[in-house]
């Protein structure tokens, strides 16, 4: 059972079932053979706490709290398996600098001189890993994440991290816009309403891009690194 089945009405299953006749609404477009680890804005002021978001609120009024710590707890057995595959591992950070001279969003996390706006140091980067900051949803707006991982003749994005609604989705899109074969790892994406969770998911299943399990990805992994070998 897919993790938004308990949102949809029986007007949406109707309609749904005629899907499979229409085209690639719902199909998977398949993974390719090179691929790169997004790890997106998994920073200390959007995690909070392995608790209920509305206990700590007034601490981390951005957090998203125990459904970021359950994906983080994948992340910590995903991120190095990857390394040792030898695939990139490319974070993003969404981070404000003071002379940029662009407002800070809502949440002072997003300052560089908030130390909330930190990587969290469990699955933190290391050397060899690609960081990228930016100041907007998606980790290609104004960024060189394009330049890097056409660089490295990367063809497949592993996507995971925050939050599913919104910076995870941008760069899903987008990344399906420049001809990226994308992946969502369920298990590691997480978003602050699990209403706003699943329906992403749904919409990106459907309309864009793959939203596969965790146990796909390490045999996925595992074919690259026969392939490589």
């Amino acid at each position: 059972m897919e993790i938004w089945e308990d949102i949809l009405s029986e007007h949406d299953r109707r309609c749904l079932a005629n899907y499979p006749r229409l085209g690639r609404i719902g199909q998977r477009p398949g993974l390719g053979n090179n691929p790169a680890l997004l790890v997106v804005d998994m920073q200390v002021g959007v995690i909070g706490e392995d608790r209920p978001i509305y206990e700590q609120q007034d601490r981390y009024p951005m957090a998203c709290g125990n459904f970021a710590w359950a994906a983080i707890r994948h992340l910590q057995k995903l991120i190095p398996i990857a390394r040792q595959a030898g695939i990139s591992i490319v974070y993003s950070r969404f981070v404000i600098r003071p002379e940029s001279g662009l407002p800070v969003p809502v949440g002072t996390c997003f300052s560089s001189e908030n130390p909330d706006s930190e990587v969290i140091k469990e699955i933190a980067p290391v050397k060899g890993d690609i960081c990228i900051e930016k100041a907007r949803a998606s980790i290609f707006f104004h960024t060189p994440a394009l330049y890097i991982l056409l660089n490295k003749r990367v063809d497949t994005l592993l996507i995971t991290g925050n939050t599913t609604s919104g910076c995870v989705r941008a760069s899903a899109i987008d990344g399906v816009g420049y001809n990226f074969k994308v992946a969502v790892i369920g298990e590691c994406v997480f978003d602050r309403l699990e209403f706003t969770h699943k329906a992403s998911l749904f919409d990106l299943q459907y309309k864009y891009c793959d939203v596969i399990s965790i146990d796909e990805v390490y045999e996925y992994i595992e074919r690259v690194k026969q392939d490589r070998s």
